[in-house]
């Protein structure tokens, strides 16, 4: 009989937590639960969860009647906006003196 080996390679990058006993205690029991190494789980719904923060930066959905009106709105002829340019225009004051 012969053995399927998964490929896999190694990760040399390291996350280290500081947690209370409380949390650890969380995240084994929530492993566990999921047939996990604890590893496994956190980076696992670390990643999720980072990819969810980051995806209305990336890319956002529409109902087709809105992607509709959205581009409507991206194809009109630019309107002279004097007030936004003289606010613009105006010193931030974030800028040295």
């Amino acid at each position: 009989m012969t053995l399927a080996r998964r490929a896999t390679t190694r990760k040399a990058d390291r996350l280290e937590l500081r947690l209370e006993p409380s949390q650890r205690r969380l995240l084994d029991q929530a492993a566990a639960a999921k047939s996990m190494t604890v590893s496994s789980f956190v980076l696992t719904h670390a990643t999720d969860a980072a990819r969810e923060v980051l995806a209305d930066r990336t890319h956002f959905v529409l109902p087709d009647d809105r992607w509709d009106a959205f581009v409507q709105m991206l194809e009109r002829d630019v309107r002279p906006q004097p007030e936004l340019a003289a606010f613009l225009a105006r010193r931030s004051v974030f800028e040295d003196e």
